[in-house]
């Protein structure tokens, strides 16, 4: 599922990424769209932890998809480490 067809840059793509991980109304649907986006990008290098960051605060979905970001390649160790304490405080 592409989230939009154009491109403008990196930055803006990843803003786009954060901003729908944090919108209210995004449902498990786009969420699960934007997990995929933000694996995809982790994957290649690119570093869309703000984005990461605001889906591990969604219960919509579980803790071990949203963990799985910090493995891929394009993620830090302070990234797995916001993840991990983001998870963890999940109420």
């Amino acid at each position: 599922m592409e989230l939009v067809e154009a491109r403008d840059s990196v930055w803006n793509d990843n803003r786009l990424l954060r901003l729908l991980a944090e919108h209210p109304g995004s449902n498990h649907t786009v969420l699960r769209a934007v997990l995929d986006a933000v694996a995809a990008k982790l994957d290649e290098g690119e570093r869309p932890y703000a984005a990461a960051l605001a889906l591990a605060d969604r219960l919509e979905l579980e803790a071990d998809e949203v963990k799985r970001l910090g493995t891929l390649r394009g993620a830090s160790a302070r990234l797995r480490r916001l993840l991990t304490h983001r998870l963890d405080s999940r109420v």
